[in-house]
């Protein structure tokens, strides 16, 4: 039941609502929503607004795992939003070249595998364009939004205490100040690499919506975008290579089920950690 005695009333809707880790990620599904969107074209809207906002916990270059109720036909698929490691790491490798450890930095980055999820999501079961879905986050990149404690907080621990690159450092340490609570905070480089997708769709929009979406994705994961990339991963000591990001792509699977008392309990694969949330309930 309700507890209807607090003080402030239970948020109710009669259309639609959207639930996210960020008010303005909320805020973008919603709009979204109110643009004529679907479930999915909102959930894209604000995932890729959280890139955004959240950075100190995911980015639009990091990971995305997708789980999509598909209301026609009352079932369930997931996105496998998880890149895989570099053809170049192995455990050989970390054995002879870092004693077995993995090092911070660099070395732990694996194919970039969000835009993927996202654009995949976007086309198999959305109806917008990737313009439309990702202008909230362009918008937000380029414009900034207030810095919220709990993102302050994780921002000055990453610079005192791990490897920070100069891209970061102009964008979270500007003029050598690191920011504080309510600082705008803009992401220039984030808000160009959103514009120059929505130009590759632009261009391809005579080909259909499907396919003007998968020309973005290609110019990300094969074309210029994936090039800057590899050559950044390669300058800074890394493994990632062209050859990663060209031949990858996201795969669609079953959940992963369990029971919990009446309820059915459904997760993305083994490959994240949802299985053992299905296995703690049982």
């Amino acid at each position: 039941m309700v507890d209807y005695r607090a003080h402030r009333p239970t948020i109710m809707g009669t259309t639609h609502m959207v639930c996210a880790g960020h008010n303005l990620a909320a805020a973008a599904g919603y709009r979204i929503l109110e643009q004529g969107g679907n479930a999915i074209d909102a959930g894209v809207a604000a995932g890729i607004a959280i890139n955004v906002v959240l950075p100190e916990n995911t980015n639009f270059g990091g990971v995305a795992p997708i789980m999509v109720y598909l209301a026609e036909t009352d079932s369930i698929v997931t996105i496998s939003g998880l890149g895989r490691w570099p053809r170049a790491a192995s455990i050989d490798y970390f054995n002879q070249e870092h004693g077995g450890d993995l090092p911070l930095g660099i070395l732990r980055a694996v194919v970039p595998s969000a835009p993927d999820a996202w654009l995949t999501a976007l086309e198999r079961y959305g109806t917008l364009s990737l313009e439309q879905v990702i202008t909230p986050a362009l918008e937000l990149a380029e414009e900034g939004f207030p810095l919220s404690q709990v993102v302050q907080n994780e921002i000055v621990k990453q610079f005192t205490t791990g490897p920070v690159w100069e891209a970061n450092d102009k964008i979270f340490k500007p003029g050598g100040r690191l920011p504080q609570v309510g600082d705008r905070i803009v992401q220039s480089a984030l808000a160009d690499t959103f514009r120059r997708l929505i130009t590759v769709e632009q261009r391809a929009r005579d080909c259909g919506r499907s396919a003007a979406i998968r020309a973005a994705r290609d110019y990300f994961y094969k074309g210029e975008l994936a090039r800057e990339i590899a050559a950044f991963s390669e300058s800074e000591g890394g493994l990632l290579r062209y050859e990663d990001l060209n031949d990858f792509s996201v795969g669609h699977e079953a959940p992963v089920s369990g029971q919990f008392k009446n309820y059915s309990i459904y997760t993305c694969g083994p490959w994240c950690q949802g299985p053992v949330v299905a296995q703690v309930l049982q």
